[in-house]
């Protein structure tokens, strides 16, 4: 039994707690009594040039900084974020691999760094984007003379609880890929040097090996060339990003889709359909990925050509050519991923 005083201590402390959640916890970055309820945001960046992963922690007010960690490889791509484990895996370009790195989080402190997990078996070259479902990764290889000019989609099983990542299928098609991202049990991936996005309905159910083509294309009016996609089904909203020309580094642009979902099987998506934020205000000139974050209704692209590489911050409802809210240098800056927890 406990005494008397160790007892009215503990009383007070699970008292001062439930009088706490149900006056004190709401959205914003608050501790008490050492015991964080936030909804912490947390954005991760990949470099093709610096060999570090970036880490952002979203609640830090209006001046957030940039950790790091070193990454696996110089050249990395697409990142995924395992909330469950607290493990993030990337497309490794360095050696062709999908890495797991250990903890992230916790670890960004630890003097010793961050661990890796695990490791792919190199079954792809020049890999893009990665997407995510069903304990499933996907990887978007692009096709270049390395690869013989193959565009496939490689899939690997990160279910395996000796932390393996396994090559589970390899799939053919006939389109340039970058960014991919899974909505639903459909695959929407971005036909590189076009206009459009392609769709890959119940993607996983195919069989390893066939060449698979897209069931659907979804042609955006006015886009040059697009890179990156994020939809957020809550908020029903797709962005897309536009590089524009590949050699002029002023000419990038956002796409702002709102409903997104009642377009149907419309196959166009006329210039009066969404918004578009680009002029020389914006920054933008290369950029080659994008993420949404509805809690804050904030737009984070990851430009390529502005300053060898730097994370612009736009509000939800920016148009036309306005300004980043905030400007933040990354050098190399490739992907972007962000997790609410």
């Amino acid at each position: 039994m406990l005494p008397y005083q160790s007892f009215s201590r503990l009383s007070l402390l699970l008292l001062s707690l439930a009088v706490f959640s149900l006056t004190g916890c709401n959205d914003d970055d608050d501790t008490f009594l050492g015991i964080d309820f936030d909804d912490d945001g947390t954005l991760f960046l990949s470099s093709n040039t610096s060999g570090t992963v970036g880490v952002l922690n979203l609640e830090d007010g209006d001046m957030p900084a940039i950790e790091t960690f070193m990454a696996a490889g110089t050249d990395a791509d697409g990142l995924f974020y395992e909330s469950g484990e607290g493990n993030l895996y990337q497309v490794n370009r360095s050696d062709s691999t999908v890495v797991e790195y250990n903890d992230v989080i916790d670890d960004l402190d630890d003097p010793n760094g961050v661990d890796v997990e695990a490791r792919s078996t190199s079954d792809f070259t020049n890999g893009r984007g990665l997407a995510a479902n069903d304990q499933r990764v996907v990887v978007a290889q692009q096709g270049v003379d390395a690869n013989d000019n193959r565009n496939r989609l490689i899939v690997y099983d990160i279910s395996n609880d000796d932390d393996v990542i396994e090559l589970s299928a390899s799939y053919p098609t006939n389109i340039a890929l970058w960014g991919v991202q899974f909505v639903g049990d459909d695959l929407y991936a971005v036909v590189d040097k076009s206009d459009s996005v392609a769709v890959y309905t119940n993607f996983l159910a195919n069989t390893n090996g066939d060449t698979i083509m897209p069931t659907r294309y979804i042609k955006v009016d006015g886009i040059t060339r697009t890179h990156g996609l994020e939809y957020n089904a809550d908020d029903d909203i797709m962005i897309l990003t536009d590089i524009g020309a590949a050699d002029n580094s002023t000419d990038g642009a956002l796409i702002v889709i709102r409903d997104f979902s009642t377009l149907g099987m419309a196959d166009m998506v006329a210039t009066d359909r969404y918004t578009r934020i680009g002029g020389d205000a914006t920054r933008l000139g290369n950029p080659v990925d994008v993420a949404y974050d509805m809690d804050t209704d904030r737009i984070y692209v990851a430009e390529r050509a502005t300053g060898s590489g730097v994370l612009l911050i736009f509000s939800g409802d920016a148009s036309d050519n306005a300004a980043p809210l905030r400007s933040i240098p990354f050098v190399g800056l490739s992907s972007l991923y962000l997790h609410r927890d």
